[in-house]
C-alpha cells in the first residue's frame, strides 16, 4: 500500500525506475513522474487503494527521461489525464506537444541504442507544455534548467513539500546532486541548484531514495556551495562509483516495499 509522506501525499508502490508520487489537490488527484512503462499496473493499483473509484487528473513530469517518463503516455490514456511537463522537453510533431526522445548527454546514446535495435518510444503527449512559473493542478510549478532544459520542480505550499525529480538524490548519508556527465547543462544545473535552494520547503521528495522530512532545505544550501570534485582525484573516483552502484540498482528495482536507502 501507498505510504504517506505528508497530508494528501502518497509515496507508491509498485513502480520501476524513479519515485512516483501522488497527490490530492482539492478537486485534482495528481501524479508526480511515472517511473518505467512497466510501472502502469502497481501505480493504477496504488491509486485505487488510496483512491477508490477515481481517476487521476493530471500527470506531472518533472523531466523527460525515461525512468521518470515511461509509463505517461499510458496513464493519460488509462485515465484520461492530462499530460503537464516543461516545455523545453518537448518538441512540436504533427501540431502536438511531445516529449523530446533524446534529452541530456546521458540519454541521447541511449536513443541511438534503441534507434540501431529498432526499438523507438512512442510519442507522449504533452497537453500543458510548461514555461516560467505557475500553478497548475494545485501545486506550485518552479522551472529547474539543467539537468535537462525543461526540468521542473512542484511545491505542495500548504504541507511544505518539494517534489524535485532529478535536481537531488537522495541517499542514506544525504543528498548528493546528479554526476556533471548526466546533465544537460551543468553549469546551468549549479545555478538552478542555489537558485531553488534559496526558496526551498523543509521538506522533499527526490525522484530517487526516500523522503526527505526535515531539513531538506538546508541540505539543498550546502550542496549549492560545494565546488565539483576533480574527476580524476582517488577520493571522488571511489565515491561516484559507490553511489553509481546504488543507483544503479535501485532504479532497476521493483518498490513492492519500502527499500533500504540507498548507499
Amino acid at each position: 500500500m501507498a505510504e504517506a509522506v505528508a497530508e494528501g501525499a502518497w509515496w507508491l508502490h509498485g513502480t520501476r525506475g524513479c519515485n512516483v508520487f501522488l497527490v490530492r489537490t482539492g478537486d485534482a488527484l495528481v501524479l508526480i513522474d511515472t517511473g518505467f512503462a512497466s510501472s502502469l499496473e502497481g501505480i493504477v493499483r496504488d491509486v485505487a487503494t488510496v483512491a477508490p473509484g477515481e481517476a487521476v487528473t493530471h500527470v506531472l513530469l518533472t523531466h523527460a527521461h525515461p525512468d521518470h517518463a515511461g509509463a505517461a503516455e499510458a496513464l493519460r490514456q488509462h485515465y484520461g489525464a492530462r499530460l503537464v511537463a516543461g516545455a523545453g522537453d518537448c518538441e512540436v510533431v504533427s501540431g502536438r506537444a511531445v516529449l523530446r526522445e533524446a534529452v541530456g548527454r546521458s540519454h541521447r546514446m541511449r536513443r541511438l541504442l534503441e534507434w540501431w535495435r529498432g526499438t523507438p518510444r512512442a510519442h507522449v503527449v504533452i497537453e500543458e507544455p510548461l514555461e516560467g512559473e505557475r500553478r497548475v493542478a494545485g501545486l506550485l510549478a518552479v522551472p529547474t534548467p539543467g539537468h535537462t532544459p525543461g526540468s521542473y520542480c512542484y511545491v505542495l505550499e500548504h504541507a511544505g513539500l518539494a517534489f524535485v525529480g532529478d535536481l537531488v538524490i537522495s541517499h542514506r548519508d544525504g543528498l548528493a546532486r546528479p554526476l556533471k556527465w548526466a546533465n544537460d547543462d551543468d553549469a546551468r544545473y549549479l545555478e538552478t541548484l542555489a537558485t531553488f535552494a534559496a526558496r526551498a520547503p523543509e521538506a522533499g521528495c527526490a525522484g530517487h531514495g526516500p523522503p526527505v522530512t526535515s531539513g531538506f532545505r538546508a541540505q539543498l544550501l550546502g550542496l549549492s556551495r560545494l565546488p565539483r570534485r576533480n574527476p580524476w582525484s582517488p577520493r571522488g573516483a571511489v565515491a561516484r562509483l559507490r553511489r553509481l552502484r546504488s543507483f544503479g540498482g535501485a532504479i532497476s528495482r521493483k518498490r513492492d516495499t519500502s527499500p533500504e536507502a540507498p548507499d
